[in-house]
């Protein structure tokens, strides 16, 4: 059926109107109600009948609103019309007003129908007079009468400037009035009066009401534009927040339309196409949905999914494909609406500044005023990133990862311009993108980051980098999933569980802090968020040909092998990906206190780094399908199912034998890639000499890297006696990854950790990360990862000639006033001042039942210049070995692990001593972390 266009929609109401309205001024009143009735029923069939043929859902909401302006018109001149000769020559200034959604002209079927008797002066002693009254009654009985259920109002001029200034929802309504018929003259005066004294100096007020309801209403409703059963006017992406756009942007600019918002420069041409597609594809949703269940409704339940679908064209055979469809459909349209709306809110400054982050790397500002930083063809404003031209992607196209690891470093949102830009060219990543080694390496840098990946995988997603980099992904999104206890579309989903895991990190309350800290214990976090990201996306297969499990794990090798993972991390993600719902159903459905189910289930799992990232994996899960499926037994279930397993991994043989294969391995792999001249010997030495974390936490090439180090040292140890004590040392420029490293190799000795750490200070570098080993033959292998202290970025060629001058001279003169220089580097730098409330407290916690041989120190505290060096001095001055250490940088907060012992080997037991060490640590930190007066 061809449907018509809304302006011959519309005169074919008129025509209508004026034959089937059309009665005698004898008829009986039960004569005209079934005329009005016949009117409403065949024109509302008629708008049925376009409906269901394909018409828009912006033409069909106007044509419901036309059938009532006619229907209202005739009863308004009808009323009229009855007054005597006189009383309409006296007739004063009135007018019928339409106004919310029917002032807008977009009636859904059953949508409220909201008017006003506008009057000037009409009211009497609290009563109508006659020509108002007569109007009223006119009006109204009919519609009551024929069955209409309509919310109307009488007001003066004043009385909706009262109302108005007294509610925002009352003025939001006003602001949208519409004359149906009446006085134009004192339409146009209640215009301009609303304008003057309800709108001009309320512009903030409102905003800021407008954007704290559309808060609070996104909360209730889901904060997601993909809920399983999505609320098609109020949820997160529905018509409200289309709406919600164009009232704010009234009030700032007055403007009343997208070509509006175009001309003024706010949206663009895709923008404006994208919007308008998506608010009308959601009324035409919302009037199905009136349709099939004959009254007023905005939830959209998975009950009612299969029908609307069919009705709205979707006419698949197989109620869930034919669900996945329709629904994947209505996902993008809210997802659209969502990311536009939240875009030219900030373009159009509507939004309030995005709340810096505590702890975050933009917590400190400067004294003074600098010029914006440029850095790779990005500039940083304000908290923002720009992009300096628009070919900046197009120059260098693995720009587009980088940018996002830059806004995870430092902590900015990207301007909705750079956004757009991104989007307007993500047809950059291609097939080279998709294998370009550097992009690889910003991305799984961005993974590796602790408890801030969640809002930048979300950032890239929104910007549709996300899906296109690691396209097994890009197939969930606005994906339905059909079981009943999941919230949101596939992706959505994946994001939720990434945003549960990173709160885990540093987490203070349960039930997040039971997990707290697993994951810091955890050596590869990238393979978590990894697995987590991956875990679903068999879920996108051809109708689930296996289960979703296993077919993700399949799709995920795909990924591993683009990312170059080694062996041992591929083994553990295809692990974690098979059996991301083991955990939670031995946990809940199995008997723990059975020894074979816990048997069988270690046997699945292998080690204990593997029982660590699933117990995570398995909590960020749940927490992330629904947030009231989780509950305190079945957290209890799950840390029973872990407590339980981990004796079984760390002392069973099936565990000894998993650690074997790991190291035969990478035995393998290393001797099949080393060079000529490293010999079997070496490679059997490094692999005899270090501790398993040594060989969990590296792969075959970073392990080669070192043998080749030790090569060097041994060779100028021989050859060149005068050097026997000076180091060697490697350097690598990572900007993919944000840092540089640099390696160090030599003779173990007291107080080599603090020299070190020391040097790197006092040549202007940042410590983000470092990690010490020393073999069992006495030689310490140290890296170290490094930014210039006062920009962030890469270390400087002269930073590196000046740490290698430095470390040479301490570890073969001694003669090196380390304090001194890293104070004059503090000082050098622009003074940094924390905001108010942003300090962040130092802990110092000292712990021997973790080691069986060392007493591990741990710490967490601000971040800042030196402090490694203040740490690590201390220790050498209180005559504490550092045998091991693990230094991590997360969110500008320091949190480090120190692998201690007395001089003697033993444990510091002590609790004298115990108590004077935590003294001493806290005093360096302060006096490290005060500036100079």
């Amino acid at each position: 059926m061809d449907y018509l266009p809304v302006q011959d929609l519309s005169d074919k109401i008129a025509i209508a109107a004026e034959t089937r309205l059309k009665v005698s001024p004898e008829s009986s009143v039960a004569e005209k109600l079934e005329a009005y009735k016949t009117f409403l029923k065949v024109e509302t069939h008629r708008l049925k009948m376009q409906h269901r043929a394909g018409m828009g859902g912006c033409q069909i909401c106007r044509g419901r609103a036309t059938l009532l302006d006619v229907l209202l018109r005739h009863l308004w001149e009808t009323t009229r019309g009855t007054l005597s000769a006189q009383a309409q020559a006296e007739f004063p200034a009135m007018a019928l007003v339409a106004i919310g959604g029917y002032g807008r002209a977009e009636l859904n079927p059953h949508s409220d129908i909201d008017f006003m008797f506008l009057h000037d002066g009409q009211i009497a002693a609290n009563r109508p007079l006659p020509h108002l009254s007569k109007l009223i009654d006119g009006v109204l009985y009919p519609l009551w009468d024929i069955g209409l259920k309509v919310g109307h109002s009488v007001r003066s001029i004043d009385d909706c400037v009262t109302v108005a200034n007294s509610d925002m929802q009352s003025k939001t309504s006003l602001i949208e009035s519409r004359l149906i018929i009446g006085d134009q003259a004192l339409f146009k005066k209640f215009e301009k009066t609303l304008i003057a004294k309800c709108v001009v100096g309320f512009e903030d007020k409102y905003i800021a009401a407008r954007l704290e309801d559309q808060e609070t209403r996104r909360s209730k409703y889901g904060n997601s534009p993909t809920m399983q059963e999505p609320n098609i006017k109020n949820g997160c992406g529905g018509l409200r927040d289309f709406q919600n756009l164009f009232w704010m942007a009234f009030f700032k600019y007055r403007t009343r339309s997208l070509d509006e918002l175009q001309e003024r420069e706010f949206v663009t041409d895709a923008e404006n196409k994208q919007l308008a597609a998506a608010y009308d594809f959601l009324l035409r949703t919302r009037t199905e949905l009136h349709y099939h269940v004959n009254r007023a409704l905005d939830v959209l339940g998975k009950n009612l999914q299969p029908a609307v679908a069919h009705n709205l064209g979707y006419t698949e055979r197989s109620p869930s494909k034919r669900i996945e469809e329709f629904m994947r459909d209505l996902y993008t349209h809210m997802r659209n609406i969502f990311l536009i709306t939240r875009t030219l809110e900030q373009r159009m400054a509507l939004s309030k500044p995005r709340p810096k982050s505590l702890l975050s790397l933009r917590r400190y500002i400067p004294i003074r005023e600098r010029e914006p930083e440029t850095v790779d063809g990005l500039k940083f404003i304000n908290g923002e990133i720009h992009a300096v031209s628009n070919r900046i992607f197009r120059d260098s196209p693995r720009r587009l990862m980088r940018v996002f690891l830059q806004a995870q470093q430092r902590h900015m949102t990207l301007h909705p311009d750079l956004a757009q830009l991104i989007r307007n060219q993500i047809s950059l990543v291609d097939r080279n993108f998709l294998n370009d080694e550097h992009v690889r390496e910003s991305f799984l840098t961005i993974l590796e980051c602790r408890g801030e990946v969640a809002w930048v995988l979300r950032a890239m997603h929104e910007v549709n980098l996300l899906g296109k980099y690691i396209p097994e992904f890009g197939k969930l999104t606005c994906l339905v999933q059909h079981e009943f206890y999941h919230q949101y579309a596939a992706d959505e989903h994946t994001l939720v569980c990434l945003e549960q895991l990173d709160k885990i990190w540093n987490a203070k309350e349960p039930p997040y802090e039971n997990y707290a800290s697993h994951f810091q214990s955890l050596e590869r976090p990238e393979l978590l968020y990894l697995a987590l990201l991956l875990h679903d996306v068999g879920k996108a297969e051809p109708h689930k040909r296996t289960h979703h499990a296993d077919a993700s794990a399949e799709m995920a090798m795909r990924a591993a092998k683009r990312l170059q993972l080694d062996t041992a991390a591929t083994h553990t993600l295809r692990l974690l990906i098979e059996n991301h719902l083991l955990m939670a159903t031995v946990s809940q459905r199995h008997d723990l206190d059975d020894p074979t189910v816990i048997k069988n289930f270690a046997r699945q799992i292998e080690t204990p780094e593997n029982l660590n990232f699933l117990t995570l994996l398995t909590f960020a899960d749940s927490q992330g399908t629904s947030d009231k499926l989780w509950n305190g037994f079945k957290d209890s279930l799950l840390r029973q199912l872990y407590a339980r397993s981990l004796p079984r991994l760390t002392g069973g043989t099936e565990f000894v034998r998993a650690s074997e294969k790991l190291r035969e391995t990478l035995v393998k792999e290393v001797r099949d890639n080393a060079s000529s001249k490293i010999s079997d010997e070496e490679i059997t030495v490094h692999f005899e000499a270090l501790p398993p974390r040594y060989f969990e936490i590296h792969n075959a090439g970073e392990i080669l890297s070192d043998i080749e180090l030790a090569h060097r040292f041994m060779h100028q140890l021989v050859f060149e006696k005068d050097s026997a004590l000076s180091p060697i040392i490697a350097w690598l420029d990572e900007p993919d990854r944000g840092y540089t490293l640099v390696k160090t190799c030599t003779w173990d000795r007291a107080g080599l950790f603090s020299k070190i750490a020391g040097s790197l200070s006092a040549s202007g570098l940042n410590i983000l990360g470092a990690q010490i080993f020393t073999r069992t033959d006495g030689i310490a292998l140290d890296e170290f990862f490094v930014t210039d202290g006062s920009t962030g970025n890469l270390a400087k060629r002269e930073q590196n000639e000046k740490f290698e001058e430095l470390l040479e001279k301490d570890l073969t003169t001694g003669n090196v006033n380390l304090s001194a220089l890293i104070k004059k580097q503090i000082d050098s730098q622009p003074r940094y001042l924390p905001y108010a409330g942003e300090s962040m407290p130092t802990h110092i916690r000292l712990h021997n039942e973790i080691s069986d041989t060392r007493t591990v120190i741990e710490i967490e505290t601000e971040d800042h210049l030196g402090l490694l060096y203040a740490i690590s001095q201390t220790f050498a001055e209180l005559n504490v070995d550092i045998s091991g250490a693990r230094i991590v940088t997360e969110r500008g907060a320091a949190i480090d692990n120190f692998y201690v012992r007395e001089l003697d080997g033993g444990k510091i037991e002590a609790p004298a001593r115990r108590v004077m060490i935590e003294q001493k640590l806290r005093q360096a930190i302060t006096h490290f972390a005060a500036p100079n007066p």
